[in-house]
């Protein structure tokens, strides 16, 4: 990974987009950082797909990752912000980006390099009933999936993009019992019209060797539901439409300040400049003053390079650098089962080889921006190298190399239960509340708790952070009434320090507020952290000083109930240490930002008998100290198979990811867990760390019914895990 300068941060570079021009530019900063400018990348997409290897992907060459580049792990590496978001406007003006659903973010220096989208408003109905090849992204997210049902399929269009994947489709396809019906609609200028005649002769004799139908001459003009209409008034029943049209821009970008041509395209110079000098463009959502270029993938990464040294010399106020685009790039039209057509200088060649050129060029340029540090490998050298010393009589302590190889980020990072156990009064850990109550205030509980960055979006962090701290209000049963931050800043100019904390800020009062808590105060500080960190001290307030249903008697029998997935450690270690895919993030971030608010405030209508809220120490640690303070309790029993977890988790375990908290986590709890069946999935799961964790309460078997009715009238996800058992102040797994 590329290591961070400590450096004062002055200005705030925002990319928008992770296309193929800011990939290049993020790699070319990362290697040689601008003194004191911060770069976020703002995307709506984790995953950025490579736009030529995408009919591969559906041909069933690639995978999906050998063609996606994973943008929350490449940003991770280079040490750039990355937030996942939709942006809805620009302001040049006021120096704002504008997201859906969100506060807006600040910048000193703006680069755009969105996608685009096929253009349906000269076909009536398209918008409704057709996908579309551009973005990109939506199709090769969406299009197999919906290629189930489908008997039947037509491409609007005539490029490069609709030969290629209509013969994917067909190479893919080729051996059902029902062939797949395949049309392509090239509209008035015929099929590939901007390439060398002898590449068009070839790519329909290839198409017609399919049994692709070509309709020529033919212009689309209206799309139904399950059929097609030219503007010869012809109508072809088909299934599914694909639009593979020319490109329009971003409708959003309308209402923005910044000039954009009559298509919608934004305006710019040779370096890549708009109306405003500090707001940049480049790729496909780009159209020069003084060049007409097709929008082409080739294009935007050629601009890579160009962009950031154009940006870097503005920054620096070093003379313009002005770039001249060169047509004379080598195309290359995958025709599937291995061959390829290549063009340059007007003139074209077929043959397998081109298809081995493009494969190889392709899968590198992927693969630069998916390679990562592999944290577990270098565990697994580690491990053989005790492996062998430890014959010769040297001990090599492993569990220490894992607690230093796989640091995690969130709750996760707390520090270990052994070292509270030496260092802490015993009451304060063993026995402790999730919340204390105050002395001489009955009614009244306090909690304080923070974490560090698990992710670098300063808006989430700051909602994950304030759920993360009510949770344990909400596991006493109280209703929070006010709480005050301390947030930890990284060294920054104030300029970038009041950014910062405004958006923490606004996420962690965003989340307040629905939890009808004042947030009134706090303190703020300035640490080496690249991130902020943050906590939050809470005040809750029972008003039922002792909860109506703590005088019932615990039984054999009562049900164990958890709300929420377990596995938020093993996700974010999985990823951080790249073994699993961002995209299993999601989930687990939903989990963090909705809280426990539902549960908590539903909690004094239930008839709980005891819970505990689910975060650092695992689920096993957190029911066991659940077991030692109730003298009602007297032990648990678990059903592994009805332990709820995230997507991912099974993988990460595979891949061999485990949280840095695991191990101490592990030693707190292993004496009292009796395993009546051996189940390594579960096992990991009960040590996990978590970040803004479910609550795990006990109810009357005899309440169950009403119990599980409100859970499901209030949409609450929750699982049946286990159920009381007086089994000496000990868990059992079943």
């Amino acid at each position: 990974m590329f290591k961070p300068e400590n450096t004062l941060i002055k200005n705030d570079l925002i990319l928008v987009g992770g296309g193929h021009s800011h990939l290049m530019l993020m790699m070319n900063y990362a290697k040689k950082p601008i003194q004191g400018i911060r770069i976020t990348l703002i995307s709506n997409e984790l995953d950025a797909p490579y736009s030529g290897m995408i009919p591969g992907y559906i041909e069933g060459i690639y995978s999906w990752r050998q063609t996606h580049i994973d943008l929350f792990k490449f940003s991770m590496k280079l040490n750039i912000r990355f937030i996942h978001s939709e942006v809805i406007n620009i302001s040049g003006e006021n120096k704002e980006v504008y997201l859906k659903n969100r506060p807006s973010i600040s910048y000193d220096f703006l680069s755009i390099n969105c996608g685009i989208k096929s253009n349906y408003t000269n076909i009536k109905g398209a918008k409704k009933f057709s996908l579309s090849v551009k973005p990109i992204s939506k199709l090769s997210s969406n299009f197999l999936n919906k290629m189930k049902e489908i008997k039947s399929i037509a491409f609007i269009g005539g490029g490069a993009a609709a030969v290629e994947l209509a013969l994917a489709l067909r190479n893919r396809y080729k051996n059902e019992n029902h062939p797949l019906k395949i049309i392509i609609v090239t509209g008035y200028n015929g099929l590939l019209k901007t390439f060398p005649k002898k590449s068009q002769i070839q790519s329909r004799k290839a198409l017609n060797i399919a049994q692709i139908e070509i309709v020529d001459k033919e212009r689309v003009i209206e799309i139904q539901k399950n059929c097609f209409i030219t503007s010869t008034n012809k109508t072809f029943n088909v299934d599914k439409c694909i639009l593979a049209t020319d490109a329009m821009a971003p409708e959003w970008l309308k209402k923005s300040d910044i000039n954009l041509n009559e298509k919608g395209f934004i305006i710019v110079n040779s370096s890549f400049q708009t109306n405003y000098n500090f707001i940049f463009a480049s790729g496909d959502i780009a159209e020069f003053d003084k060049m007409n270029l097709p929008k082409a993938g080739v294009y935007a990464v050629r601009s890579g390079k160009p962009l950031a040294k154009s940006i870097r010399n503005y920054i620096a106020n070093k003379p313009k650098y002005l770039f001249n685009h060169k047509n004379n790039y080598l195309a290359l039209i995958g025709l599937s089962n291995g061959n390829a057509i290549a063009t340059k200088y007007g003139f074209s060649n077929l043959s397998k080889f081109n298809f081995i050129i493009k494969k190889i060029i392709d899968k590198n340029f992927v693969r630069k921006f998916n390679q990562y540090e592999q944290i577990p490998l270098a565990l697994k050298f580690k491990k053989t190298i005790a492996s062998f010393t430890n014959k010769f009589g040297f001990k090599i302590d492993i569990k220490e190399f894992e607690e230093i190889q796989m640091q995690c980020r969130g709750c996760a990072a707390k520090v270990s239960f052994s070292a509270l156990e030496k260092s802490l009064p015993k009451k304060l850990i063993i026995s402790s509340d999730d919340a204390s109550p105050i002395p001489s205030y009955p009614n009244l509980f306090q909690t304080i708790d923070m974490i560090n960055a698990i992710i670098t979006d300063p808006f989430l962090l700051g909602k994950i952070a304030a759920n993360h701290s009510l949770s344990d209000i909400y596991a006493v049963r109280s209703k929070p009434i006010s709480a005050q931050m301390i947030l930890q800043l990284p060294l920054s100019s104030p300029q970038i320090n009041s950014r910062d904390l405004n958006q923490v800020l606004l996420g962690a009062q965003s989340v307040f507020n629905l939890n009808h808590c004042l947030l009134n105060g706090g303190h703020t500080m300035i640490g080496n952290d690249q991130d902020p960190v943050i906590g939050f001290s809470i005040t809750g307030e029972n008003k039922i000083i002792k909860n109506k249903y703590n005088h019932n008697k615990i039984n054999e029998g009562d049900l164990l109930i958890l709300t929420g997935k377990l596995g938020s450690g093993l996700i974010f270690a999985g990823i951080n240490n790249n073994f699993i895919d961002s995209h299993y993030q999601i989930d687990v971030i939903e989990q963090m930002t909705e809280g426990n608010e539902k549960i908590g405030m539903l909690s004094n209508n239930l008839e709980i008998l005891a819970m505990t809220d689910i975060t650092g120490f695992g689920l096993a640690n957190h029911l066991l100290n659940l077991i030692k303070r109730d003298k009602n309790l007297n032990g648990l029993t678990i059903n592994i198979n009805n332990i709820p977890f995230y997507k991912g988790v099974p993988l990460a375990l595979k891949k061999g990811v485990r949280s840095s908290l695991y191990n101490a986590n592990y030693d707190a709890a292993y004496k009292n867990i009796i395993y009546e069946r051996d189940n390594k999935l579960i096992d990991e799961i009960i040590y996990d760390p978590q970040t803004v964790g479910g609550l795990a309460f006990i109810i009357s078997s005899k309440t169950k019914k009403n119990t599980f009715k409100l859970l499901k009238e209030n949409k609450i996800n929750y699982s049946i895990i286990g159920h009381v058992n007086n089994i000496n102040n000990k868990i059992k797994l079943i």
